[in-house]
């Protein structure tokens, strides 16, 4: 009779959505799941980007959102099954530790979407894009970047004389010569600017073929 009655309880909070509440809750989250977006889209750099991610993101908001709303009426078996969606991409390598940080936002727009605590949400939302806006600036400005540069033959010391003159900092992390190719991989600090020069020069060498700029978490 006792679990017959909570079942009647939760059956009751659930029935008391209306169509509007439904569709003003899943605006709320679509709204801060944009604020989201673009906030994780400002933060990477072009070269760090994952799209694919970042929609997954927007995902993870909804659903918790409908989640919520469906099975409102058991708060643990609510925050169970959201705490759910958290661990289907935890499941697969992290590459940047602000993932998580995103995966965790985008649960909280769930569960403030759903609970109607939209003054709550708005606020969380935007100190979280201010903090992480901020901090990307200086995580940029300190960020090495992995130079690739492959070819048939090259001078070393003409192509660490031109990334020492542009960049900060510098570090050759590997050397592959082969008899008719090699492959250069430097570890360097430089700002946009900087890059771009290093790349057009050193492309503009004869026996240089390619010269990539990868982020430290890309894959080569």
């Amino acid at each position: 009779m006792q679990f017959l009655q909570l079942d009647q309880d939760a059956s009751a909070i659930t029935a008391q959505l209306t169509n509007q509440e439904v569709l003003i809750s899943l605006a709320f989250s679509l709204f801060l799941s944009a604020i989201m977006f673009f906030t994780f889209k400002k933060i990477r750099t072009k070269l760090a980007y994952d799209a694919n991610f970042n929609l997954m993101l927007v995902m993870i908001a909804v659903i918790s959102t409908i989640i919520m709303m469906v099975i409102r009426g058991n708060v643990s078996l609510s925050l169970g099954m959201v705490g759910a969606l958290s661990l289907v991409r935890f499941r697969t390598n992290i590459r940047d530790n602000r993932d998580i940080g995103f995966v965790f936002w985008a649960i909280f727009i769930g569960l403030a979407a759903a609970s109607h605590e939209y003054l709550l949400g708005i606020m969380g939302s935007l100190i979280l894009t201010i903090i992480l806006i901020a901090s990307s600036k200086v995580a940029s400005s300190s960020e090495n970047m992995l130079l690739v540069i492959r070819g048939r033959y090259a001078d070393l010391e003409q192509i660490t004389a031109i990334i020492e003159k542009y960049s900060s900092s510098y570090n050759l992390k590997a050397q592959n010569l082969l008899e008719d190719s090699f492959e250069l991989v430097f570890d360097f600090r430089a700002n946009t600017t900087g890059q771009n020069t290093v790349t057009r020069i050193i492309k503009s060498y004869d026996g240089v073929d390619t010269v990539n700029i990868l982020a430290p978490s890309a894959e080569m």
